[in-house]
C-alpha cells in the first residue's frame, strides 16, 4: 500500500455512484480518511460499504445538496478542524441536461452552475484556507469534460470549460503554495449523468454509437463508454506523484473519439 496517502484526509464529491463512488473506493483503498458528498445517504452510505470491503478506513458520509451554498465550505472546515492533514479535495460532483440552448430552461442551467462550477469553486477556496492553515502540501482535482473542448450544444460543456478555467487560475495564484491543481478531463464513461436525457437524446447517443459501428449497450460498447475506474486509477496517480511536480492537465477517453 502507498503511503502518501495513509491516514490523510480527503474529500470527494459525487462519491455515491459512478466515476466519483470508484474514485472514493479507490484512495480509500490506498489508506485515505474520506469524507464523501452527495445528495442520496443511502448511495453514500453504500459507497462506504466498498470502502471497507476494499479495505480502506472507516469513510464518512456528509449528505447535502451541492446547488445550496454554504454546506461545502462548512464540511471543509469541519474536516480541517477534526483532522491535522487536509491532503486533497476532489471536485466531481455534476449534472449535466444535454438540450441546447434555445430549447433550454433557467432553472436547469441555474442547476448546472451551481454544482458544476459555483460549488468547485467554494470548495476550492475552503479547501486552500484550510491546507494553507494545516501548513501541509495539498491537491486540488477538478473533474472536467472534453465536452469543454468541443462547440457541443448546451451548457453543460461551458460549465465544464469554466471547471478548467477554475484549475487554470487557481494554478497561477497558489504557484507559491505546495498546493497543486489538476484538471482531470473524460471522456464517455460509465455514469449517471445520463439520468437526466430525454428519449430523444437518449436515441441520439444511440445514433452516434450505430455511426462508429457500435450498438448502443452492445459487444465493443466499452471502445466508446469506458470503466469509471480508469478515472480512479488516474486521482490516485495524481495524488501519488511528489509535489514538486503539478500534472496540469489530463485528458482521460476511450478509445473510439466521440464528443462526449
Amino acid at each position: 500500500m502507498t503511503q502518501a496517502m495513509q491516514g490523510k484526509a480527503i474529500i470527494v464529491t459525487g462519491a455515491s455512484s459512478g466515476i466519483g463512488r470508484s474514485i472514493a473506493v479507490e484512495l480509500g483503498r490506498a489508506g485515505a480518511e474520506l469524507w464523501l458528498v452527495g445528495r442520496d445517504a443511502g448511495e453514500l452510505a453504500a459507497t462506504t460499504r466498498l470502502i471497507a470491503e476494499a479495505g480502506g478506513p472507516q469513510a464518512h458520509a456528509a449528505p447535502m445538496d451541492l446547488r445550496e451554498r454554504g454546506p461545502l465550505a462548512t464540511l471543509v472546515a469541519e474536516v480541517a478542524g477534526a483532522h491535522s492533514h487536509l491532503f486533497a479535495l476532489v471536485n466531481n460532483a455534476g449534472v449535466m441536461y444535454p438540450e441546447p440552448i434555445l430549447s433550454g430552461t433557467i432553472d436547469r442551467w441555474q442547476a448546472m452552475l451551481d454544482i458544476n462550477v459555483m460549488a468547485t469553486l467554494e470548495g476550492c477556496k475552503a479547501a486552500v484556507e484550510a491546507m494553507r492553515a494545516h501548513g501541509k502540501p495539498g491537491h486540488l482535482v477538478n473533474i472536467g469534460s472534453v465536452q469543454a473542448r468541443f462547440e457541443v450544444p448546451g451548457v453543460y460543456g461551458i460549465t465544464k470549460r469554466a471547471v478548467l478555467a477554475i484549475g487554470d487560475t487557481l494554478r497561477e495564484e497558489l504557484e507559491q503554495d505546495d498546493i497543486r491543481v489538476c484538471s482531470l478531463v473524460p471522456g464517455g464513461f460509465a455514469t449517471q449523468l445520463a439520468r437526466g436525457f430525454q428519449p430523444e437524446q437518449l436515441a441520439t447517443i444511440a445514433a452516434a454509437f450505430a455511426e462508429n459501428g457500435f450498438e448502443f449497450g452492445g459487444p465493443g460498447t466499452e471502445r466508446l463508454i469506458s470503466d469509471p475506474q480508469h478515472i480512479a486509477n488516474m486521482v490516485r496517480y495524481v495524488l501519488e506523484q511528489p509535489i514538486d511536480i503539478n500534472l496540469q492537465e489530463i485528458v482521460i477517453r476511450p478509445p473510439v473519439s466521440t464528443k462526449a
